[in-house]
């Protein structure tokens, strides 16, 4: 019987912080100041040996604030609660753990059967002209609406998603994404002087590319509903890939 899928699933709960939680300098939430709570899947962002941080601020300085997250390991299909703390490890940020400038951080290293770090801390050393140059080379097949020339310079991701959640056909999926959803819909224009790349990851050798404040790749359909499509470029092998 062959072993099911395990998932390393984060999940938080927060009050009155904005900020930012990481999975090896990728990152992974953001929180906004509301009180709320999420989960989001680690899978594609392991490296065997990982670190999870939470960085977050007193959204309003004179109110309490707490922030509550944890990794459970999971197999597919199990129900995930949103209040779980951590199966494998859990962080509390409490009231009192909050300097006198409102911020707060906490850390948690871990391992992981589940290793990407060929193609997300083995990137080689890119030139930010040539991510940008790259960029805009993978911009224009999405103008053109190239699915057959996109999954080319995504195969990086294609497979290590594919890898990530148990041999899900992720190059099916992300055809069928980009022709039935997303190339119906109206993509932003690009604005080359406003092209940046942000350069994230366990050594800052992975680069994720806006357009503007926006990711290179968002839409509009005719409803009003967005979609956005991240892209984070890798130098592997001597030649830019699509790493996520």
């Amino acid at each position: 019987m062959q072993e099911r899928t395990k998932i390393y699933q984060l999940t938080y709960q927060m009050e009155n912080v904005s900020g930012q939680v990481t999975i090896n300098g990728f990152v992974i939430t953001e929180m906004d100041g509301k009180v709320g709570n999420g989960t989001a899947a680690l899978n594609p962002w392991l490296i065997g040996e990982n670190e999870l941080k939470a960085e977050v601020t007193k959204a309003d300085p004179s109110n309490p604030a707490q922030f509550i997250s944890g990794v459970s390991v999971k197999e597919r299909g199990d129900i995930m609660s949103t209040t779980d703390t951590g199966s494998l490890f859990s962080l509390e940020l409490k009231n009192q753990d909050f300097g006198a400038n409102g911020k707060a951080t906490a850390a948690k290293k871990f391992k992981s059967t589940l290793d990407f770090k060929r193609h997300l801390s083995e990137a080689g050393q890119a030139k930010e002209s040539d991510i940008l140059a790259y960029a805009q080379k993978v911009y224009a097949l999405f103008a053109k609406k190239n699915v057959e020339e996109i999954l080319p310079e995504a195969e990086v991701r294609i497979n290590d998603y594919s890898r990530a959640f148990g041999g899900v056909d992720m190059k099916t999926e992300l055809r069928r994404y980009l022709t039935e959803e997303l190339f119906k819909a109206k993509l932003n224009a690009l604005n080359p002087a406003a092209l940046r790349a942000v350069a994230v990851g366990p050594n800052k050798t992975i680069w994720h590319v806006f357009n503007g404040r926006d990711e290179l790749i968002k839409a509009k359909s005719p409803d009003g509903s967005t979609f956005e499509m991240p892209v984070y470029i890798g130098l592997l092998d001597g030649k830019l890939k699509v790493v996520r």
